[in-house]
């Protein structure tokens, strides 16, 4: 697998992830949000960095780390670094994974 990009994101945007842990069951997640930023080229800049955000279910919360995720959908899956970056009152959780 090559570089991530954002334009890779878009079509599951609003899709549904499994967080895939060993042989636990997995962790359902929803892609909320995607925030792409410009910068100016610079050497060495393999991509424009950008964040996706997750929502979490209910009661489930999941450490900051390496994690595979997996669209539900299409079955495509990564490893990526997520963070915990709050959790709401119904008892969910966001998390972001950004790349630079």
């Amino acid at each position: 697998m090559g570089i991530l990009t954002v334009d890779e994101f878009h079509p599951m945007a609003g899709g549904n992830f499994q967080i895939i842990i060993d042989e636990q069951p997995a962790v359902e997640i929803r892609l909320s949000e995607i925030r792409a930023q410009k910068v100016r080229d610079f050497p060495g800049k393999l991509r424009e960095p950008f964040s996706l955000f997750f929502e979490g279910g209910q009661g489930v919360f999941c450490p900051q780390g390496n994690y595979l995720l997996r669209h539900a959908a299409s079955g495509w899956e990564a490893e990526m670094f997520i963070v915990p970056v709050g959790d709401k009152p119904d008892g969910s959780y966001r998390y972001q994974a950004v790349f630079n």
